[in-house]
């Protein structure tokens, strides 16, 4: 601060020199008749430089109270962020400027040549490199769209409770023609022909609770409700495809129990993708399919049975082992699964669906299934998705008590959906997602249309 001071007295002693010496040459040349008119000017002019003296002196005073404060605070009043954490920063990243540019035109002058040279090239966008300390990284918070497909896809980590109200509709609809006779001379059939079509329409309420232990840890449990008919057609009763017979079959109840965890084993960053590992365990609460015994139809002529209730369940213990990865690339977000799905054999005291009781167990295949997909953000609130999932299911296989295992002759599936999407974020708590399916295989539902508004306590 001493040399702050000494420019004060030297300004004061220029502007003293200027005063006089001016004055004692115009008193020895000039006539004592322009003395008046040339000590006026003077006077304006030393009146003209003490303004600005005191402006300066004003300015010095402010300077020093600034010096003074970042001197006692002991430190640089802004952070600076680090060169290599800049890969991560969305938008254009311009380096700190080793100098502090003034707004004072009055004190351009006092910088240098080679400041100003430096200043004007950091002006210029600044190549980015790959950031190193990756956990660290600051981004801008994601757009609630964003947030949502994340959330759809990976769970919500962090909020501590959700509840998630679904509803959703699937429609099957299977076609199958039966001969029961034999070939006879290589061209004429001989017996029973049997053209039976069933269609199937499910409703399903599936709420979901959902607890987020941490950032990297969440829970969940489901319990769907559901409403199944299915409408049994079937023609050719005594030769003739013409005779048509049909019965529904209304049923509603509770399904399986399912608990949920998952573990996010890494975040998201510049150059890896958000990487989930989750688990679930089914529970058998609903109606099994199991011992249903089928009744034969009023003036079917034995033509057609139909169950007499309709499962809600699958009547096994399963779990299932999983990862899941998601990728936000602005203004895309890529995601990917796979699901290995293992069935627990369990013991029934009815496996057949004839009349009386014949126990045994009950081996369901497990099953493998993989999806991938990407959503497309259109604005900050709404986006649109596309995903394909196949689950592949292997065979069946069933053993009455004190007989050999056999396979369940068609058991084994193979599911194929594609599924179009939007979600719609409807504020900082509640989310509408809808998806549409489409099957792909015989073993897939022809459609199915879900509607979810996920909210967060």
């Amino acid at each position: 601060m001493r040399h702050v001071s000494k420019a004060k007295y030297g300004l004061t002693g220029i502007s003293a020199i200027v005063l006089y010496i001016p004055l004692g040459v115009a008193a020895q040349e000039a006539p004592q008749t322009q003395d008046h008119v040339e000590v006026a000017r003077l006077r304006n002019q030393v009146d003209a430089l003490q303004e600005r003296e005191d402006h300066y002196l004003e300015r010095l005073d402010e300077l020093e109270a600034r010096l003074a404060a970042m001197e006692n605070a002991g430190g640089v009043p802004f952070s600076v962020v680090d060169t290599d954490k800049a890969a991560s920063l969305r938008g254009t990243y311009i380096e700190p400027l080793p100098i502090s540019p003034s707004d004072d035109p009055a004190l351009a002058f006092f910088r240098s040549q080679r400041e100003t040279a430096a200043l004007a090239q950091l002006q210029e966008p600044q190549p980015l490199t790959a950031g190193t300390e990756e956990e660290d990284r600051r981004t801008p918070a994601p757009t609630e769209a964003v947030v949502e497909i994340s959330e759809q896809q990976q769970g919500r980590f962090g909020s501590q409770i959700g509840l998630d109200l679904g509803l959703g509709y699937s429609h099957f609809d299977n076609a199958r023609i039966s001969l029961n006779g034999f070939l006879a001379l290589d061209a004429i059939f001989l017996g029973t022909i049997s053209i039976d079509q069933v269609t199937s329409d499910i409703y399903t309420f599936d709420p979901t609770l959902r607890f987020g232990v941490s950032d990297r840890l969440f829970v969940d449990a489901n319990l769907p409700y559901l409403y199944r008919t299915s409408n049994f057609r079937s023609g050719g009763a005594s030769g003739s495809a013409s005779d048509l017979v049909e019965e529904t079959v209304h049923d509603d109840g509770i399904g399986d129990l399912n608990f949920g965890i998952s573990y996010r084993l890494a975040n998201e960053n510049a150059r890896r993708p958000d990487i989930v590992l989750n688990a679930r365990l089914k529970i058998p609460t609903g109606r099994d399919p199991y011992g249903v015994e089928f009744i034969e139809v009023a003036n079917s002529e034995g033509n057609l049975e139909v169950p007499e209730s309709l499962a809600t369940g699958s009547g096994i213990y399963g779990v299932s082992v999983g990862a899941s990865v998601l990728k936000a690339v602005d203004p895309l977000v890529v995601f990917g699964s796979v699901t290995y799905f293992h069935n627990f054999s369990r013991h029934f005291s009815d496996i057949d669906e004839n009349q009386g009781d014949i126990p045994g167990t009950v081996d369901v295949g497990d099953a493998w299934q993989l999806g991938a997909g990407l959503a497309f953000a259109v604005n900050d609130s709404s986006s649109i998705s596309m995903s394909y999932s196949q689950r592949i299911v292997n065979r069946t296989f069933l053993q009455p008590d004190g007989q050999d295992e056999r396979a369940v002759v068609g058991s084994q599936a193979n599911v194929g959906i594609v599924n179009l999407g939007a979600t719609f974020s409807l504020s900082d708590r509640l989310a509408l997602v809808t998806n549409v399916g489409i099957g792909l295989t015989n073993d897939s539902p022809n459609m199915s249309l879900s509607v979810r508004l996920p909210y967060r306590f």
